[in-house]
């Protein structure tokens, strides 16, 4: 067997699926930082009430990582990500709607919590990886994990700009 190719059980397209899961939903940890005054500016919050914002979603990430992270030894883990991602594109879809700033720091705690979901797919990628590739899968996930993080500041700053932070 060729060392650059995956077992059947995993292919190429899987681990980039997860790389690129893994790197949406931790870039939602940070989508709204670049558009706090946009933000602010539509809500009419102050300066506390945007710091507020990416206070409580990093809270919830660590409260996610905390109490949901764990879900994954006790229950399948391909359903725990299918429910996070799920309930994150809904928070996500929700925070776009919301007009009062409480609804808006209950959302970003909420995306924090489900945002938890990179730290399952991690994982799960190892445990499908075919045996002595581990390493070079999980590699392939976390790039695509690090690339959410530092791209989500810049592509949601671009987007805010061109079409409002909702």
């Amino acid at each position: 067997m060729n060392s650059s190719t995956l077992s059947p059980a995993v292919s190429r397209w899987v681990i980039f699926i997860l790389a690129i899961g893994a790197g949406f939903s931790v870039a939602a940890i940070y989508y709204a930082q670049p558009l706090l005054p946009l933000m602010g500016a539509d809500l009419h919050l102050s300066i506390e009430g945007m710091g507020m914002v990416p206070t409580l979603t990093q809270a919830g990430y660590a409260l996610g990582i905390l109490f949901l992270l764990p879900l994954g030894d006790r229950y399948d883990r391909r359903t725990l990500i299918v429910v996070k991602s799920i309930a994150l594109a809904l928070l996500l879809l929700a925070c776009s709607l919301t007009a009062q700033m409480h609804s808006l720091l209950l959302v970003s705690l909420l995306i924090g919590m489900t945002a938890t979901m990179a730290q399952d797919i991690v994982p799960a990628a190892a445990i499908l990886a075919p045996e002595g590739k581990q390493g070079k899968t999980v590699g392939t996930v976390m790039t695509g994990l690090l690339l959410g993080i530092l791209l989500s500041r810049t592509v949601s700053g671009v987007v805010g700009e061109a079409f409002g932070w909702r």
